[in-house]
């Protein structure tokens, strides 16, 4: 075998060639002065570090390092900041909610906006792995957003449904009913849930009324809110499943909540009102937040208040003492107020008259409770009646 030769010996190269025409070669120069002292720096920072910080794992723990830093104490620390920062930018806001009713949060555009975008936090930590991210309704859960309600849909049932918890009920085959009468009831109730395209058998109904159904969910299947029992003519199911006609039929025969079957739908919500979980302001955002994801029942305008005029020439007199001359004298006074303002009542004039004649103390209090009301009436901005 002949002997290599390096054609660069005096290159200081290692002598190996990665072409065939021995272009490129592999020199062995040292690495540059900047890249040695770069890696020794990062060697004493190294030790700096693993000395300063957690890092070396030791028999089933680690070493916490001397700064007693952790990541966990980090974040909590910046948790606490930001709540500390929220507080402070949103202490009238919450102040505000804690102050309003639900109906006036709803009315109001700034307190409804803040209480939604706050309560999706709360929704997403507390209600959405049941409900769903956006109130869909997992399997076996119902749907938030279709504004289809068991028990109602207003602020108040929301509020009560999420404070008190709700644990629905429904017997398990109702006057033994057997199993294929239960796949027939099935049938009929999804198909009149249909509505229109359905085509239900009007036979099949009279299991719906002989078995017992209407007694909670009524003569038009439209279900009772006050007991829960769902809305069976709208297509809408409690406990949607891909098979939803087995659904029904497992409904029917084992009922809902039975604490002896094992195949017994379950419906139970818990009370959020009462635990540690949210306090009484997060309560109201996530009702209102509720509220409208669904829908809801409409909230009501808000009542126009009365405006009462503060100048002094709707100032009713009042009566020094209940004597006879102070009353009329009082009656006087305000009746000359009425005429001033053009809101003076025959009545009156009659009364001061009546009382003067006959000295009776309790028609002169009619006659001054007249000019005192007039005067009321003169000083609203919208109309008001008289307060005999």
């Amino acid at each position: 075998m002949s002997e290599h030769k390096n054609p660069f010996p005096g290159e200081n190269n290692t002598g190996h060639f990665w072409d065939d025409e021995q272009d490129l070669r592999e020199l062995n120069n040292r690495p540059p002065r900047w890249y040695m002292q770069s890696m020794l720096v990062g060697l004493v920072a190294i030790v700096i570090y693993s000395f300063y910080y957690p890092s070396i794992p030791w028999f089933g723990d680690h070493y916490k390092g001397s700064a007693g830093w952790t990541q966990i104490t980090e974040m909590k620390e910046s948790v606490a900041q930001l709540e500390e920062y929220r507080e402070r930018k949103f202490a009238a806001t919450e102040q505000a909610i804690a102050d309003s009713s639900l109906e006036d949060i709803v009315r109001d555009d700034e307190l409804r906006t803040y209480s939604i975008k706050t309560a999706k936090t709360l929704f997403g930590d507390n209600c959405a792995a049941c409900h769903g991210a956006g109130g869909q309704g997992n399997d076996g859960f119902p749907v938030l957003a279709d504004d289809d309600w068991l028990y109602g849909g207003s602020l108040a049932k929301i509020e009560q449904t999420i404070k008190n918890g709700r644990k629905g009920n429904m017997p398990a085959r109702m006057l033994g009913i057997t199993d294929a009468q239960a796949a027939e009831l099935a049938t009929f109730l999804i198909e009149t849930g249909k509505g229109a395209q359905g085509n239900p058998n009007p036979a099949s109904k009279a299991l719906y009324f002989s078995k017992g159904c209407i007694g909670c969910h009524g003569p038009t299947l439209k279900g009772n809110q006050m007991l829960g029992s769902a809305n069976l003519s709208d297509g809408i199911y409690r406990f949607k499943a891909d098979d939803q006609h087995a659904s029904v039929v497992r409904t029917i025969l084992h009922g809902v909540n039975n604490p002896v079957d094992a195949q017994t739908q379950n419906a139970i919500m818990p009370a959020f009102g009462h635990s540690n979980v949210i306090d009484a302001v997060q309560l109201k955002k996530l009702v209102v937040y509720v509220h409208q994801l669904g829908g809801g029942d409409p909230v009501k305008p808000a009542p126009k208040k009365v405006v009462v005029s503060k100048d002094a020439k709707y100032a009713p007199v009042i009566a020094k003492s209940n004597s006879f001359a102070d009353v009329i004298a009082a009656a006087e006074a305000n009746y000359k107020k009425n005429v001033a303002q053009n809101a003076g009542w025959r009545d009156t004039a009659k009364l001061i008259k009546e009382a003067k004649k006959t000295k009776d103390v309790s028609v002169a209090i009619r006659a001054n409770t007249q000019a005192v009301n007039a005067l009321r009436q003169a000083s609203v901005a919208v109309t008001a009646g008289p307060r005999f």
